[in-house]
C-alpha cells in the first residue's frame, strides 16, 4: 500500500512539474476588417519616399515627367529628385525644399536658394497636401473604399481597386497635376490634356504589413485620341525610413539663385 502511495505521489509531483514548465499559448492576432486597414494606413508613417509620375506617349515614344520625393524630419522637409525623359534624353534636377517655402537648388558647382512659389508655381504647403496627405490615402472617397477588394496573407493586408467614378479620379489627378511640373504653365498643359481626352479608369493598390502602411500607389489613364495616350500616377514605399531628415548644411549656405538663371513659367 505504501509503495503505491509512493508512486501515485511521484505522478503527480510530475504532472504538477510538467505543467509548471509549460508555455501559455500565444494569441493570435485578430483578423482585420478593411476600414481597420485602411485606418492603420493612415496612421503609422512619418516619413518615406513618394513618385509621381506622368506620361504621354504612343505606342513608339513616350515623353515621361517624374518627381521622386523624400519625405520626414521635423518640420517636414522634401529632397527632390526630378527627371524628365523626351526622346530619350533625360534631365536630372535635385531640389530641397522646407517648411519657410524655399527651394535649394543643387548647381553645376554651387547651391542656389530661390522662392519655391516664384520659380515652380505651388508651394511647401501644396507638396504637404499632395505627398503627405495625399486625399487617396488620408480621406479616401466612399467610391474608392468601396471599390476595395482585400487579401490577407498572415499580417500582410493587400486592398486593390479599379474605379471609374469620374469625381473621384479627376480628386486623385489633382495633388499630381499641382507639384510633378517645373512651371505653372506644365500644369495648365497637363490640365487641358485631361479634358479633352477620355479618363478610362483608375487603379489602386495598398499593403498594409503588421499594421502598418507598407505601399501604396494608384495609376489614372486617359486616352487622349486614337494614337496618344496620358497616365499620372503616384506612389510610397521605404515607410519610416526618414524620420530624421535634415537640409545638408552645404544646401542651407545656399547663394541666392541670380534672376537671369530661375526657370520660366
Amino acid at each position: 500500500m505504501k509503495i503505491k502511495k509512493l508512486m501515485l505521489g511521484l505522478s503527480l509531483m510530475a504532472a504538477l512539474i510538467a505543467g509548471g514548465c509549460s508555455k501559455p499559448k500565444k494569441q493570435s492576432e485578430p483578423i482585420l476588417t478593411k476600414s481597420q486597414v485602411i485606418k492603420c494606413s493612415q496612421k503609422s508613417f512619418k516619413s518615406g519616399q513618394a513618385k509621381q509620375v506622368i506620361t504621354l506617349g504612343t505606342d513608339t515614344s513616350n515623353q515621361v515627367v517624374a518627381t521622386t520625393a523624400l519625405f520626414g524630419g521635423s518640420p517636414t522637409v522634401f529632397q527632390l529628385n526630378s527627371q524628365t525623359q523626351v526622346k530619350g534624353k533625360t534631365q536630372s534636377a535635385q531640389e530641397w525644399v522646407d517648411n519657410s517655402n524655399h527651394i535649394y537648388i543643387n548647381g553645376e558647382s554651387n547651391w542656389y536658394k530661390t522662392d519655391f512659389n516664384k520659380l515652380t508655381g505651388h508651394s511647401y504647403v501644396d507638396l504637404l497636401d499632395s505627398i503627405v496627405n495625399n486625399p487617396m490615402l488620408m480621406d479616401p472617397p466612399a467610391s474608392l473604399t468601396k471599390a476595395y477588394k482585400m487579401t490577407r496573407k498572415g499580417q500582410t493586408y493587400t486592398l486593390d481597386a479599379t474605379v471609374k467614378d469620374q469625381k473621384t479620379i479627376k480628386k486623385a489627378l489633382d495633388p499630381i497635376f499641382v507639384t510633378n511640373n517645373q512651371s505653372s504653365k506644365q500644369q495648365t498643359i497637363y490640365r487641358k490634356i485631361a479634358k479633352i481626352g477620355k479618363i478610362q479608369g483608375m487603379t489602386a493598390k495598398l499593403v498594409v504589413k503588421n499594421k502598418k502602411l507598407y505601399t501604396f500607389q494608384y495609376l489614372v489613364k486617359i486616352k487622349v485620341n486614337k494614337l496618344m495616350r496620358f497616365s499620372a500616377g503616384q506612389s510610397y514605399g521605404n515607410m519610416g525610413s526618414r524620420d530624421f531628415l535634415k537640409i545638408p548644411n552645404n544646401a542651407l549656405n545656399a547663394k541666392p539663385l541670380p534672376e537671369t538663371n530661375k526657370k520660366k513659367k
